[in-house]
C-alpha cells in the first residue's frame, strides 16, 4: 500500500518539478534600458540582478572591437547601443558585424553605463 502511494506521488511530483523548473528557471531576455532601470533601483552596496540581453554585435570606428581586453559593443532590440565588458572564462568567438548574441551579466551605472558580462553566446 505504501509502495503504491510513493509511486503515485513520484509520478505526479516529478513532472510538476520539471514543469516548474522550465517555467521559472530561465532568465527572460530584456532590453538594456530595462536592465539599466532595474540596476538604478538597487542599493549601491548590492550587485544588480543578472540579466539576459539579446543583441547584435556592433563594429565600426565609434565602437571598436577589442577582444583582448573583452570590450565589445552591441545593439539591443530597441536600438540602444551599449558597451560590454566581458570577464568570463571562455574565450570570445571572432565576431562580425551584426553577429547575434545573448549576453548574460549585470549592468553598471558608469559613464557610460555598461554590461559586465560573464557569458556571451551565439543567439
Amino acid at each position: 500500500m505504501i509502495r503504491n502511494i510513493i509511486l503515485t506521488a513520484c509520478v505526479i511530483i516529478v513532472p510538476l518539478l520539471f514543469w516548474y523548473a522550465k517555467q521559472y528557471g530561465n532568465i527572460q531576455s530584456i532590453s538594456f534600458q530595462q536592465a539599466f532601470s532595474s540596476s538604478e533601483k538597487s542599493a549601491d552596496t548590492e550587485q544588480a540582478a543578472k540579466v539576459k540581453i539579446d543583441a547584435s554585435i556592433i563594429i565600426d570606428e565609434n565602437h571598436p572591437l577589442d577582444l583582448s581586453s573583452g570590450i565589445v559593443y552591441a545593439k539591443d532590440s530597441e536600438g540602444t547601443i551599449f558597451k560590454i565588458e566581458y570577464t568570463g572564462k571562455d574565450p570570445l568567438p571572432s565576431f562580425t558585424q551584426s553577429y547575434p548574441v545573448s549576453i548574460f551579466g549585470h549592468v553598471h551605472n558608469g559613464e557610460p553605463p555598461y554590461v559586465h558580462a560573464s557569458q556571451i553566446i551565439k543567439h
